[in-house]
């Protein structure tokens, strides 16, 4: 979503990675808790994410991005406008499908790590719903499941294309010349 981030692009991989390490598989409970058990212990005494709250207000308040203020800021905006996207889940936008997934994971027997990722949203129109996959190992070098949370994303250059078509489409159709009598 270069249209949000801007110049700061190469920040994403960097944020998707703070979500990543939020809810990373568990490397045990006493010196090393954290990732998904200390996110479930966090939602069950705080309920971070809820139905009616945004994506964007839980990841406000885990802090993620905090060391750069633009960054962080452009971030939010971006993860604020998911809800603009359809989602695979039906009858959810993005930014719920999102809390939805969450919400349902971290209440789970068996809470599965999240992998946060991103993919083009150009092309075909799926493309620009958020994805998510319930169950999947998305990272070749883990055996390890996940709950897989994809948001569409595009550079800059095809945003700015995209806003210009939709700009033309709104544009009034110029008038002929009425025809003389």
């Amino acid at each position: 979503m270069g249209l949000f981030m801007k110049e700061h692009d190469i920040y994403i991989g960097t944020m998707l990675d703070e979500l990543n390490l939020r809810f990373a598989p568990s490397q045990g409970k006493e010196s090393h808790f954290g990732g998904i058990l200390e996110m479930v212990a966090l939602q069950k005494e705080f309920k971070l994410f809820k139905k009616g709250r945004s994506f964007k207000m839980s990841c406000a308040a885990l802090n993620l991005g905090a060391r750069n203020n633009e960054v962080k800021n452009l971030w939010q905006n971006l993860l604020g406008n998911l809800y603009r996207h359809g989602s695979n889940k039906k009858g959810l936008d993005g930014d719920a499908a999102i809390v939805d997934a969450l919400i349902k994971n971290l209440a789970s027997k068996t809470p599965l790590p999240v992998f946060f990722t991103s993919h083009d949203m150009r092309g075909d129109k799926a493309n620009t719903e958020v994805k998510i996959i319930d169950k999947s190992q998305p990272i070749h070098y883990l055996e390890q499941d996940y709950l897989t949370i994809s948001i569409p994303m595009q550079p800059l250059s095809a945003a700015k294309q995209s806003a210009a078509k939709k700009a033309e489409a709104k544009k009034p159709a110029a008038k002929k010349p009425a025809a003389k009598k």
